[in-house]
């Protein structure tokens, strides 16, 4: 295949040969990736068993799970099975023992980020999360939100609704791009809180630059204030051990299809239970299992995958997850940093790295960048500030970072 782009680009009957490559190679839980040996593993002998059981090829460095990430063959092989049992008798859903197994998934997310189950709703993804808190809340005329000029647009909306309905005002400001240390954000945070502000929204980690907020030391200001606080986690959960009580925030919201490498349209929000009652939402006035008559009938399947695959990701441990993600991400930015040509956006500060490293060009087009890296199977995101957003996860190498820093050294020189 000489241009990937244009495979992908390409036809149906494309498409349909690219299900049937020999690269997808989907495996079951009990073989190699079960981890029941776990204990007896190195962390790169870990790491790479999670790498064989992507259906990403062999060769494709994948450096974009920031917007979408690979889940392992058999998680959709999981869910394929579900979708199977249910078809062949529908009672199953809903009411019966399929519908039931929903719910083990508010537990092992529960777990997960160390909130109570009672705390757990089942979304589709950050933004219906956000978007129901945001539907929910009582604001009046004038009142402020403040946020950052670097949020995602899909967050943004629900706060544009308070503007819309409420005549709330919407007051964001200038994130540095890097920042120089932790302080210098909580500083901006409350250089910009008046005695009008009633909401906080900031992103746990910022998808443009990949700069950790301190979520914990801001939620504390915010408590202390009376400030209602949204934390848009999209992508901080999988690639970070996130404590939703330790953050202390009201609202916690995340998708699995990021870091986390779940079946697409899994999502969870987390509203701490002091604060519920403050949130009206028809989405979960029923209550918040995952089957009522106020969320209707769900996607069985792909939530069921996404409990059962937190367990397994649980099982390789949030801790040291986190630990190869930041090194992985570390590597990269010590790569980047002396490139000639370029600038790198994200924070070096430990307190502020994330896994995620953006690096702008100065005086070649991104597009041009990204072009030939996806020729050759690298994959990074083509973002705003002529940037290229770079993923570091658990199953990225050096060598990966290697291929995408050569490539890139060669076209800005």
């Amino acid at each position: 295949m000489d241009n990937r782009r244009g495979f992908i680009k390409g036809s149906a009957l494309s498409a349909m040969a690219l299900l049937g490559a020999s690269h997808v190679k989907a495996q079951p839980i009990d073989e190699d990736v079960s981890f029941d040996d776990i204990g007896t593993l190195s962390d790169d002998q870990i790491f790479a068993r999670v790498r064989r059981s992507l259906l990403l090829p062999d060769n494709m460095a994948y450096f974009n799970t920031g917007t979408l990430g690979p889940s392992p063959g058999f998680i959709i092989d999981k869910v394929c099975a579900t979708m199977r049992e249910l078809e062949a008798n529908p009672a199953l859903g809903n009411t019966g023992p399929i519908g039931s197994k929903m719910d083990q998934t508010r537990v092992n997310i529960a777990k997960f980020i160390g909130a109570d189950v009672d705390e757990i709703i089942l979304t589709r993804n950050t933004t219906e999360g956000i978007n129901t808190v945001c539907g929910g809340l009582e604001l009046e005329a004038g009142d402020e939100i403040l946020t950052t000029n670097q949020e995602h647009g899909s967050a943004e909306n629900g706060l544009d609704y308070l503007v819309l309905t409420k005549g709330a005002v919407l007051k964001k400001f200038e994130m540095p791009t890097p920042a120089k240390n932790k302080q210098q954000i909580i500083d901006l945070v409350e250089e910009n809180i008046t005695s009008r502000t009633k909401l906080l929204m900031l992103s746990h980690v910022i998808t443009v630059s990949g700069l950790r907020m301190p979520i914990k030391e801001i939620a504390a200001i915010a408590r202390d204030k009376g400030i209602f606080f949204i934390v848009d986690g999209a992508q901080a959960p999988g690639m970070l051990n996130v404590d939703v009580h330790d953050l202390g925030c009201d609202v916690y919201a995340f998708s699995g299809h990021k870091w986390l490498l779940a079946p697409k349209e899994t999502g969870i929000l987390y509203i701490r239970k002091a604060v519920q009652k403050r949130i009206i939402s028809p989405f979960y006035l029923a209550g918040n299992t995952a089957y009522t008559k106020s969320s209707g009938t769900r996607n069985f399947a792909i939530i069921i995958g996404f409990g059962e695959f937190v367990s397994w990701f649980d099982k390789i441990g949030k801790e040291r997850i986190e630990k190869r993600c930041l090194v992985q991400a570390q590597y990269c930015r010590e790569q980047l940093k002396n490139i000639k040509g370029t600038t790198l956006l994200s924070s070096q500060d430990p307190d502020l790295a994330s896994a995620i490293v953006t690096v702008s060009l100065d005086n070649v087009p991104n597009k041009q960048v990204y072009d030939k890296m996806w020729d050759q199977d690298i994959i990074p995101k083509a973002i705003e500030y002529n940037a290229l957003r770079i993923s570091n996860h658990m199953f990225t190498t050096n060598t990966d970072v290697d291929r995408l820093v050569e490539i890139l050294k060669q076209e800005v020189s």
